[in-house]
């Protein structure tokens, strides 16, 4: 398995994931892929999409820039494989490089096994919501 980065070229590998992941079709990817706020990796195993991150980079009021996860998914054959924990360690990763000062994500509710992972690797859950997690990258 390899976790790779989205660039502008990465049409295909996007239309995979948003067909497999969304249930969707998109005629162009090519605004997603080239706004400097998008961020997004896919899990690739054997020449198939079997996982995927997406999110965005955001400028907070106070200052400093944040990163939101927005979505993240793995097909259910690679469940529990290591496939979520390597998407999320490559988007965190990613944040510190670019010296963000905080990630955050919301997941549902009743989504044990997301939760689980989010505290595994490092994820504080909100105070202002019971579904939500926070990381401090940095100052």
């Amino acid at each position: 398995m390899r976790i790779q980065q989205l660039t502008a070229r990465d049409h295909a590998l996007l239309d995979t994931a948003v067909r497999t992941f969304r249930g969707v079709a998109v005629d162009n990817h090519e605004p997603f892929l080239t706004d400097p706020a998008s961020i997004a990796f896919v899990a690739v195993d054997r020449d198939e999409v079997i996982g995927w991150v997406w999110g965005l980079r955001q400028r907070h009021a106070a200052g400093y820039s944040q990163v939101q996860l927005y979505e993240i998914g793995v097909v259910a054959t690679a469940r529990r494989k290591g496939v979520g924990r390597a998407l999320l360690t490559a988007f965190r990763e990613l944040a510190i490089r670019e010296r963000h000062r905080r990630m955050w994500l919301f997941t549902d509710e009743d989504n044990h096994p997301a939760k689980a992972l989010y505290e595994a690797m490092g994820g504080e859950p909100s105070p202002h919501d019971d579904a939500g997690y926070w990381w401090q990258l940095g100052q």
